[in-house]
């Protein structure tokens, strides 16, 4: 997997329990969301959207450093040496059932 398929992902989860975790303490402002947001909508989105973006881009740097970006063809090297039969020959036999859709 890329690393910034990883970030994304992360990056929804972690903005999503922020939204579900702050949206009940936030309760409070409901009846007030509409003036809020016309004064304020602006900035808050752009801090909101630069906040995504900034933890996006640590996520990203640190798939990058730990080595995630090799990873995929790592294991893309691995898998096409096992099916070429090097390497563990029940693995070998199991792809090969595999591919033929035989799953018993």
């Amino acid at each position: 997997m890329q690393p910034w398929k990883i970030s994304a992902g992360l990056t929804a989860a972690l903005a999503g329990s922020v939204l579900l975790l702050g949206g009940a303490r936030l309760e409070y402002l409901s009846p007030h969301w509409a003036p809020i947001l016309a004064r304020h909508g602006v900035p808050v989105g752009l801090h909101a959207a630069s906040a995504l973006l900034t933890v996006a881009a640590a996520i990203y740097a640190v798939g990058r450093a730990s080595g995630l970006a090799d990873l995929g063809s790592r294991v893309d090297l691995a898998e096409r040496s096992v099916r070429r039969g090097a390497g563990d020959h029940d693995l070998a036999d199991a792809l090969r059932r595999d591919a033929e859709g035989d799953w018993e």
